[in-house]
């Protein structure tokens, strides 16, 4: 496989996580914060080793149900 055929297939892959960063900005609040949002009991995660990920739709879900948390 050619490196432009690697290349036209990675963009066409559609991200279905957030990092905790990408959450951090979303929200408007630090990374800190939002590291200790994602480590709280019930908030959507995956965690692969070291690397935590939020998928999209369940985070959005969360947010929903979840308005008034208290960190």
């Amino acid at each position: 496989m050619e490196m432009r055929d690697i290349q036209q297939q990675e963009e066409k892959i559609e991200r279905v996580t957030y990092t905790i960063n990408e959450i951090a900005k979303i929200l408007g609040i630090s990374y800190k914060l939002a590291a200790r949002l994602v480590h709280m009991k019930g908030f959507p995660k995956i965690q692969i080793g070291r690397r935590i990920v939020i998928p999209k739709q369940l985070f959005w879900d969360w947010l929903k149900n979840n308005p008034e948390i208290k960190i």
